[in-house]
């Protein structure tokens, strides 16, 4: 997966593919172009105006922090590095002879950002070690540092966000909402999509209409926000689908079904069954770059 330009950096989840949120992306901490931040912000506050959704796979330890809400260790962490949240867990509660056998000599006072630099919690951290005495102390102080490792960008982000949206409005909003505002919502569920749907030009029997949300409601919602995508070029709701019969219309056939994503439209073939129609909207909701009649450059 490509690094969004150099603002924004890999959670330490996605890149040890353990955990939750592994798709997710934090503000740049060696990153200084606050101003480049701020205009995030904004495009952000004009996507919460507009209606005009982002694609910001951000985790609820960004959004809160957009939103003024108080972030934790315990709550929000573990979908940055559930690794170290849980090591740090195990740490603590180590005697002193399990401590000295796992780290020695080689624990200091030192942490990696999810920028991949090391850090020192203390003046000469680096050639300090962390002894069993000093572990609550250490444990601290690592929790500090990558609470507000983005503090500064995110900060940039905020007063960018709020010279589009006032302060009043932001206030209102838990950072769900916000997300959902900016973004639009990650749960694609099949009674969302039924009510954004129009079958154009099927008669109200036709058994594709059946054979089709029998397909979506054996999706999980990856396979559901990757079909949204095929068809509209979003991965979240709310988007509008417009279906058409294609060009065999009432012919039986195998052919996977075609999308135009500048017009939200699928155009669905004519399937032998429910489990065919299933099998082909899933194909082609993974690998749309060989079918969108669009053409659209984008693919995983």
């Amino acid at each position: 997966t490509p690094v969004p330009l150099p603002f924004f950096v890999r959670t330490s989840n996605q890149g040890s593919g353990t955990g939750e949120a592994r798709d997710m992306y934090v503000p740049n901490p060696s990153c200084k172009e606050f101003l480049k931040y701020e205009w995030i912000g904004q495009i952000m506050g004009a996507a919460l105006r507009g209606k005009e959704f982002l694609v910001l796979a951000l985790p609820g330890f960004v959004w809160k922090q957009l939103t003024g809400e108080e972030v934790s260790w315990n709550k929000d962490f573990p979908a940055i590095d559930s690794m170290l949240v849980k090591l740090l867990e195990m740490m603590e509660g180590m005697d002193k002879e399990t401590f000295e056998f796992k780290f020695g000599n080689e624990l200091t006072y030192t942490t990696v950002l999810s920028d991949q630099r090391m850090v020192e919690l203390i003046p000469g951290g680096i050639r300090t070690v962390v002894h069993h005495e000093n572990r609550l102390e250490f444990i601290h102080l690592v929790q500090k540092a990558r609470l507000n490792e983005s503090k500064e960008q995110i900060a940039a982000m905020q007063a960018g966000l709020l010279k589009v949206v006032p302060q009043a409005v932001l206030d209102l909003l838990t950072w769900q909402e916000l997300e959902k505002k900016v973004c639009g919502d990650p749960e694609v569920t099949v009674e969302a999509l039924k009510k954004l749907t129009r079958f154009e030009d099927f008669e109200p029997s036709d058994t594709r209409i059946q054979y089709f949300w029998e397909a979506l409601n054996n999706f999980t919602n990856e396979d559901r926000s990757r079909f949204l995508r095929f068809v509209t070029g979003r991965s979240r709701l709310p988007a509008r689908i417009y279906i058409y019969p294609d060009k065999l219309g009432s012919e039986t056939t195998d052919a996977l079904p075609e999308s135009s994503t500048c017009s939200s439209t699928l155009f669905l073939p004519n399937y032998a069954s429910a489990k065919v129609c299933e099998e082909k909207l899933r194909y082609a909701a993974y690998n749309c770059v060989a079918i969108d009649t669009d053409m659209s450059p984008w693919e995983d």
